[in-house]
């Protein structure tokens, strides 16, 4: 009898030794996803607003702002995501590669077509690069018709191109000297107009090669 209790002594020290020396390592940087406010925005544990680092996402307003949060939302809300390569923004948010399990939520979003890249430098910076020109290349998310026009699908005789680019608004209409070549990208701010006091009015500038 002594013998077996030896034995049984033995294997519960072998047993808690095996549990106490291999317990499981709690996943670090480990947040619970709580709100998506937009396509590159998310609000995780304590109320802290993440930015995803290398992405930009329309504004909700503008084309494909509401497609891309929505996006987001299906992919991660109510979820645990790993955060890696965490900086501060100067809106105060995180900016932060973002994981779920072992998939970048940053890679997939621009895959789909939903998001731009933009250079943040970063371990996954070229992976992301190259899904933001195969997005471009296929021609999906806010890279198809829905968002990048030359024409106006739904009001043909509403003609007049609103541009902004780099902070500049100009508009062009049929008979200016590029006006063919201008594509508008609805997700960054361009709009369509029926009169140049409409263009005007929203603060948009003539094209010097209108004449």
């Amino acid at each position: 009898m002594l013998k077996f209790l030896l034995a049984i002594s033995l294997c519960l020290n072998i047993l808690l030794g095996y549990f106490f020396f291999n317990k499981p390592t709690p996943p670090q940087n480990l947040f619970h996803v709580v709100r998506v406010i937009d396509g590159d925005t998310i609000v995780v544990d304590n109320n802290q607003q993440v930015r995803l680092m290398s992405v930009n996402a329309p504004e909700i307003e503008l084309c494909g702002g509401q497609k891309s949060k929505e996006y987001l939302q299906n992919l991660i809300e109510g979820r645990d995501v790993r955060l890696d390569g965490q900086l501060n923004d100067h809106f105060g948010r995180l900016l932060a590669l973002v994981y779920l399990n072992d998939k970048l939520v940053n890679q997939q979003i621009i895959s789909a077509g939903w998001a731009r890249f933009t250079s943040t430098a970063s371990v996954e910076s070229e992976n992301l690069k190259s899904a933001f020109a195969r997005a471009k290349e296929e021609k999906v998310g806010i890279f198809g018709p829905l968002c990048l026009q030359s024409e106006n699908p739904t009001n043909p005789k509403c003609n007049i191109k609103g541009n902004v680019r780099e902070g500049k608004k100009t508009y062009f209409y049929p008979g200016c000297g590029n006006y063919s070549n201008v594509a508008l990208e609805l997700d960054q701010g361009d709009a369509w107009f029926c009169t140049e006091s409409e263009a005007v009015k929203a603060g948009f500038t003539r094209s010097a090669n209108c004449h």
